[in-house]
């Protein structure tokens, strides 16, 4: 039984720690700039995620109503299904993210007129 128990606390240790880092790596990420491919991918997969969890919440309240159910239950997955889709379409397929004429210090269009 003790065995157990310790074994039980390594693992718990480890998850932490592992979640620890995870925060960390996210924290740093965060503070590269926006046109860097790393947070433009950890972007699109926490949108990603985001969705795939709403899509979740919203199916609790949604599955009593007669006809709308239905409705959820097909539209919800072929919408995930394509959203998903579209990600490991643009980060694995080698197709370049589309990067903002902006420079990166721009605070906005820049306006051209004649005096």
């Amino acid at each position: 039984m003790q065995e157990l128990v310790t074994i039980i606390r390594d693992l718990l240790v480890f998850v932490g720690v592992m979640v620890l880092l995870l925060v960390g790596l996210v924290l740093v990420i965060s503070r590269l700039p926006d046109h860097n491919p790393l947070k433009r991918i950890l972007s699109a997969l926490s949108f990603r995620v985001g969705a795939t969890l709403a899509a979740g919440l919203f199916a609790i309240p949604i599955e009593p109503i007669p006809g709308i159910d239905v409705i959820y239950d097909i539209g919800a997955p072929v919408a995930l299904i394509w959203f998903w889709y579209t990600f490991f379409r643009n980060t694995l397929g080698g197709t370049p993210p589309v990067v903002s004429p902006r420079m990166p210090g721009a605070r906005g269009p820049v306006i051209e007129h004649e005096p």
